[in-house]
């Protein structure tokens, strides 16, 4: 062959090739296309199914064995089970443990392999949340996949399964990061019923040298709002050394702390770290008492300027804190005054000082507001 038969004979091998990868491509597009079009097809089926049982209970046939197995079929089930509440979950619980399908999903989930199906399975699992598989999914709090660890978490969780509060808890201080952070969504979904257990967990290991998970739980109690755990959270503020644990405290008080916070949170604002001042400015602003008022306007000296920006936008939050910001105007401190005209302006005061200004009602105060404002080097709101 000499040069220029090679060059076609190369030529068309790889017009060839082309042509059976694009046609491939295109076979296998539709038989998907046809694959998802037929699942589609089969899960509405069993959605009337169902429906039609929950309806009127026994009005379905049997369903065979291999209806029982269809991924469609678990498909069905998941969505009829995020829709239905009261005496229809037991219903559709019937219908499940009739079909086997927690037995089958359960068999996939012990297999070694592959991934794909033992994931596929452990999200039916938790999503249909039946409580026969809670003693399955405890067991797989410690498999070798983090994933697979998660979402057993969370379908403990979605079947309030209380037994696995201290289990998902034992397991915080090994586990990674991101799934610490998993195993907190999922112990919010608990609800109160994880308030103490987490309680009790912070107050064993808050004070050790290394607080794995102690931020994270102080996290989900502020996620879960009971203010029930306000006083003790409180009292935790005062022994409290790790800096990233002090904070998630301070915030989490914000949200549940109530008046008995006020104390801890009064002291925790004479602190040498500015992180815990800045923060507990915000928890006041959270709390919303006016009793903080006097503390948050020394907040306004504040050497950081977090800590006086948070104080000013805290006390443009609360009844009466508007005017020592105004106050703020008649002193020689810049830097205060900078953080009390951005608070006000933020909460509305300088779009109204302005307006009275030009129907000519404005006051004194008014006046040091938009004076402040348009100094140079300032840009107006």
């Amino acid at each position: 062959m000499n040069g220029i038969e090679v060059a076609v004979l190369a030529v068309t091998l790889a017009f060839s090739l082309g042509a059976i990868l694009l046609v491939a491509t295109v076979v296998l597009k539709t038989v998907h296309r046809h694959h998802v079009t037929a699942h589609e097809q089969r899960r509405a089926r069993y959605l009337v199914m169902l429906s039609s049982h929950l309806a009127a209970p026994g009005s379905i046939p049997e369903l065979s064995v291999k209806e029982a197995q269809d991924d469609a079929f678990i498909d069905a089930v998941i969505d009829i089970r995020n829709t239905v509440v009261g005496p229809s979950v037991d219903a559709l619980d019937g219908i499940v443990d009739k079909s086997g399908l927690i037995s089958r999903q359960a068999a996939r989930l012990r297999s070694k392999f592959p991934l794909g199906r033992r994931l596929r399975a452990v999200v039916s699992l938790a999503e249909i949340g039946d409580s026969g598989a809670a003693r399955l999914l405890m067991h797989h709090l410690s498999d070798r996949e983090p994933e697979i660890r998660v979402q057993c978490a969370r379908g403990l969780a979605r079947m309030r399964h209380t037994p696995a509060i201290d289990l998902i808890l034992d397991r915080f201080a090994t586990e990674t990061p991101w799934v610490r952070s998993r195993f907190s969504e999922a112990l919010a979904m608990f609800g109160r019923d994880a308030s103490w257990p987490l309680t009790a967990f912070i107050r064993v290991n808050h004070q050790h040298r290394e607080v794995f998970g102690v931020p994270e739980a102080v996290r989900v109690l502020e996620m879960i709002g009971d203010n029930e755990i306000g006083p003790a959270l409180a009292e935790l503020l005062y022994t409290a050394d790790d800096l990233e644990v002090k904070l998630a405290i301070i915030e989490a008080l914000g949200e549940v702390g109530g008046p008995m916070a006020l104390r801890p949170l009064r002291r925790m604002f004479m602190s040498d770290d500015w992180r815990v001042r800045a923060k507990t400015a915000r928890a006041f602003a959270e709390i919303g008492d006016p009793s903080s008022i006097p503390v948050l306007a020394t907040g306004l000296n504040d050497p950081s300027w977090w800590t006086r920006r948070n104080s000013a936008a805290a006390l443009a939050a609360l009844p009466g804190g508007i005017d020592p910001l105004y106050q703020t105007f008649e002193r020689h401190d810049r830097f205060a005054r900078d953080a009390a005209a951005e608070a006000l302006a933020d909460c509305g005061e300088l779009i109204a000082a302005r307006m009275r200004f030009e129907t000519g009602e404005a006051t004194d105060r008014d006046l040091l507001l938009i004076d402040h404002m348009e100094q140079p080097g300032l840009v107006p709101a």
